[in-house]
């Protein structure tokens, strides 16, 4: 009975507290909101020994970096879009053709194609 009630104490559900530095912070400004929680591991839970070695024929090594297909055909498209809007622009009146510029730069360096 002993054991069983020292490994409830033990095991017993954590209160969600939130880091000393946010209670801290809490009482000096008199904030009335709630804290954020913190969502670090309980110690006792915390693994102490270094991680499994990958098993034989699982995928570590062998899973390449995410490639982009189509990459250039979309940028080409969005230059025509963008073409095609400052030729409105021009013809029917005031527009915000800075705008357009920076989001084709935008979208061109956040993009680039694997050849």
């Amino acid at each position: 009975m002993e054991a069983q009630s020292l490994l409830k104490v033990k095991f017993a559900p954590r209160k969600m507290v939130s880091s000393r530095e946010e209670t801290l912070a809490k009482f000096a400004t008199g904030c009335r909101g709630g804290l954020p929680l913190s969502w670090s591991r309980d110690r006792n839970l915390i693994r102490k020994v270094r991680p499994n070695k990958p098993r034989p024929g699982s995928s570590r090594g062998k899973i390449g970096r995410t490639r982009v297909i189509g990459a250039t055909k979309v940028l080409k498209d969005f230059k025509a879009l963008i073409g095609t809007l400052q030729a409105m622009i021009r013809k029917h009146g005031k527009g915000d053709l800075k705008g357009l510029q920076k989001a084709y730069k935008a979208i061109r360096t956040s993009v680039s194609a694997k050849k």
